[in-house]
């Protein structure tokens, strides 16, 4: 029953119990008995609140998308016989303008790169992203260690690849580093010797498994 119902059923009750005689007495005039009527409309007052309804029916359906293929992003770096015998050094950069704060870049290199030097040692080579090594997941990194070949010059052709999240869009330079090994001293690193060295670089979507 409705709020409004309620009211008019009180104002009717009202009407019934709270009426109350006149007895007209003046001389010559024959008694007469006029009712007049009290009336009270009592206040009402909003009640608890109802369960919610029904869900209404389905919206009609949308018009279609368009699809839109992803373009890719993507660069690529090449140098012919770098012959970097830098043992601590940035030796190459190669940039990318990435699209996307939450997507991957995706990097590699293939290049010669060889550890020389003393009965037992090592080089590390690395990436960098505007100067800072990847933190997500982990570091992309490569080292070559080598025990017992003091005198022995192997060149080695050799791949670092790994991909980094994390990274806001913009302007990247990706920079391909040659260092020391952690706990291990300075040793004669190379990289590039009389062969062709290739980086890449990629954007790509997130993984569905991260």
């Amino acid at each position: 029953m409705t709020e409004s119902w309620i009211c008019f059923l009180l104002l009717c009750l009202n009407l019934l119990f709270l009426t109350k005689p006149f007895v007209s007495s003046q001389e010559g005039v024959p008694e007469t008995r006029v009712f007049t009527k009290e009336v009270t409309a009592d206040k009402c007052t909003s009640g608890v609140p109802g369960p919610p309804g029904r869900p209404g029916p389905p919206g009609p359906r949308g018009d279609a998308g368009s699809t839109v293929e992803a373009s890719p992003n993507w660069n690529s770096c090449e140098w012919n016989h770098l012959s970097n015998g830098n043992d601590v050094a940035q030796i190459v950069t190669c940039s990318i303008t990435k699209t996307y704060s939450d997507t991957y870049l995706y990097v590699g290199i293939s290049s010669d790169m060889r550890f020389y030097g003393g009965s037992s040692g090592c080089c590390r080579w690395y990436f960098t992203f505007n100067g800072a090594e990847c933190s997500n997941p982990v570091k992309i990194e490569a080292v070559v260690y080598a025990n017992g070949y003091a005198t022995v010059n192997l060149h080695r052709p050799r791949m670092l690849i790994g991909y980094c999240k994390g990274i806001s869009a913009g302007s990247i330079t990706v920079g391909w580093h040659v260092g020391q090994c952690s706990g291990y001293g300075t040793y004669d690193c190379y990289s590039g010797w009389n062969s062709a060295t290739n980086m890449w670089i990629e954007e790509v979507t997130p993984s569905p498994y991260d």
